[in-house]
C-alpha cells in the first residue's frame, strides 16, 4: 500500500485538519504516517487513524526551535520509506521538500497560514526576510498546493505566483442536527482554539466588565500568550468567571460546547494573514449549534453574512465586544433565526463536501 508521511511541528492533538485529511487519504487507499513533536507532551489518542510519531525537539521555540525541527524531520523522513510527502505549513517544507527531492518523490504543500505575514514577526524585519526567502526557496516546485481561504489563495498567487487550491478547515458533519439554544443560565460565551496573540481573546475578557454576572466566558485551548490571559484575568479580577481548560483534544470538544450562546472567532488587524483567515472553529462552531461573532475581514464576514449565522463586528473595543455579546445572547428573534440558518449552514460547510479537492492525490504517486 502506498504510504503518506504528513509532516508537521505540533503534537497532532488538536489539529483536527491533519485527522480528517488522514481520513480521506486512507479512504483513498493509501497508509497514512503523521510526523509531529512531542510537546506540550500530551499523547493524542490512540483510536485515532493513521500512524503518529512524535519528535523530541530540543527547543520549543525561536530560529533553532525550526532548525532542530526541520534536522529531525529529515532525518526522520530519510529513514523511512514513502510515496508522497504531504508538508504542513512552512516550518516543515524545507525539509519535506529537500527529502523529495532526494528520493525522487512527490511533495504536496498544504498552507494553513502565510508564514511571512504572521502577526508575531511583524515587528521584526529581520525574521520576516528570513520566513520571505524560505518561501521564496522552496515553495517552487511542490506537486500540488492547497491552503484553507480564498484571500490566502489569492495571496499566494500574487505574491508568487503559484496556483492554490482551495481546501477550507471544514468539521466533520455530525449525527444529530444543531439546534441554538434561545437561552441560557449562566450565559457561555465560549473561544476554541490557540491562545496565540491578536485573536480578541483579551478584549472578550475586558467586554465581561460590561456585562452581567451571569456571562462566563469559556477558553479552550493553549499557547504563548496563555499566561497573560490569566494575568488580564486576575488583574480585573474576573477569574470567578472565566475558564482557561489548558489543552483538549479535539474529539471532548463537544464537553464545552454544549450550552454556548455564542463562539468567538475574532480577529485584530495585524497583518495579511490575519485579514484572510478562515479558522476551523467558525466552522465548528456552526456544526456545534452555535452562532458565531467574528471580525469584519473578507473571508470569514462572508460565510457568516451569507449564511446568517452571527454577528461581524468592526472594531475589537471591549466595549463594542460587550455590546455584540450581549445582543447576540439575548435577542429572542435573532436566536429563533439562528434556529433555522444554522442548522442549514452545518448540512452545507462539511468535510465530506470539501473532500473533492482529494480526489487525485492518489494520482500523483508513481
Amino acid at each position: 500500500m502506498p504510504r503518506v508521511i504528513i509532516t508537521t511541528s505540533n503534537n497532532l492533538l488538536f489539529d483536527q485538519r491533519v485527522n480528517k485529511i488522514t481520513l480521506s487519504l486512507e479512504k483513498a487507499g493509501l497508509e497514512v504516517w503523521r510526523s509531529g513533536r512531542n510537546y506540550p507532551a500530551i499523547k493524542p489518542p490512540e483510536n485515532r487513524p493513521g500512524r503518529t510519531i512524535l519528535l523530541n525537539i530540543l527547543f520549543n521555540k525561536g530560529p533553532l526551535f525550526y532548525l532542530f525541527l526541520n534536522i529531525q524531520t529529515f532525518i526522520f523522513l530519510l529513514f523511512n520509506k514513502f510515496d508522497l510527502i504531504w508538508a504542513v505549513d512552512m516550518d516543515t517544507l524545507p525539509a519535506a521538500k529537500t527529502a523529495a527531492l532526494l528520493k525522487r518523490k512527490p511533495v504536496i504543500f498544504d498552507g494553513h497560514d502565510f508564514f511571512s505575514e504572521l502577526p508575531e514577526i511583524q515587528h521584526n524585519k529581520t525574521i520576516k526576510k528570513a520566513w520571505q526567502l524560505l518561501e521564496k526557496t522552496f515553495l517552487p516546485g511542490c506537486d500540488r498546493y492547497f491552503t484553507v481561504s480564498p484571500g490566502l489563495v489569492e495571496l499566494y498567487e500574487k505574491k508568487y505566483n503559484i496556483n492554490f487550491r482551495l481546501l477550507r478547515n471544514l468539521p466533520l458533519e455530525k449525527d444529530l442536527t444543531p439546534l441554538p439554544p434561545l437561552d441560557g443560565d449562566p450565559k457561555i460565551i465560549l473561544y476554541q482554539g490557540a491562545l496565540n496573540v491578536g485573536r480578541g481573546i483579551a478584549q472578550t475578557i475586558e467586554s465581561l466588565q460590561f456585562l452581567s454576572e451571569e456571562y462566563r466566558f469559556v477558553v479552550v485551548g493553549t499557547g504563548d500568550c496563555a499566561g497573560e490571559l490569566k494575568e488580564l484575568t486576575k488583574q480585573l479580577e474576573l477569574e470567578d468567571r472565566v475558564n482557561f481548560t489548558g489543552p483538549v483534544p479535539f474529539e471532548e470538544l463537544y464537553k464545552y460546547q454544549k450550552g454556548a450562546l455564542v463562539g468567538i472567532c475574532t480577529y485584530e488587524d495585524l497583518g495579511l494573514n490575519h485579514q484572510y483567515s478562515l479558522p476551523n472553529r467558525l466552522f465548528d462552531y456552526l456544526q456545534a449549534g452555535i452562532p458565531v461573532l467574528t471580525s469584519n475581514f473578507p473571508d470569514m464576514a462572508e460565510i457568516v453574512r451569507n449564511n446568517e449565522t452571527g454577528l461581524v463586528i468592526d472594531n475589537l473595543e471591549p466595549q463594542n465586544v460587550a455590546n455584540a455579546i450581549k445582543e447576540a445572547c439575548e435577542n429572542r428573534q435573532l436566536r429563533k433565526k439562528w434556529q433555522e440558518t444554522i442548522p442549514r449552514a452545518a448540512k452545507i460547510f462539511t468535510w465530506n463536501n470539501e473532500t473533492r479537492q482529494l480526489k487525485d492525490v492518489k494520482n500523483l504517486i508513481k
